[in-house]
């Protein structure tokens, strides 16, 4: 092999989950913020999911963040993080706008409704 060509995976990206059956549709989303929840390891997890802990015990990524570090599909990055959430070993949290947050009174902000408006209207036929 060449300088500067990268080496080629011996193995597809998905074994990286240690799944053997095909995955569940996922809940989360590419942009679902995933922190450690503490609870430890257990043996059946991979080399793969302790990496991802690991990413995680600071602070907080993304499940594509956390796919990009591992040089891993987002698809299966997803994967990973939706066996560690179900496991207990990761929190996942999705972060709201704050202009789409609901209001004290549960409805939508005056700043969402605005700009909906303004959607709206932009696409009127004059």
């Amino acid at each position: 092999m060449s300088r500067g060509q990268h080496q080629r995976r011996l193995l597809p990206a998905y074994l990286a989950t240690g799944a053997g059956s095909a995955p569940l549709p996922s809940t989360l989303d590419t942009l679902t913020a995933l922190r450690a929840s503490g609870v430890p390891l257990a043996a059946y997890h991979t080399p793969v999911h302790r990496r991802v802990v690991e990413l995680v015990s600071g602070g907080s990524l993304t499940a594509v963040e956390i796919a990009a570090y591992l040089a891993l599909p987002a698809s299966v990055g997803l994967m990973l993080a939706e066996q560690l959430v179900s496991d207990g070993l990761l929190k996942a949290s999705v972060p709201i706008p704050d202009a789409l947050a609901p209001s004290r009174a549960g409805r939508p902000s005056l700043q969402l409704m605005e700009e909906v408006l303004n959607g709206l209207q932009s696409l009127r036929v004059a």
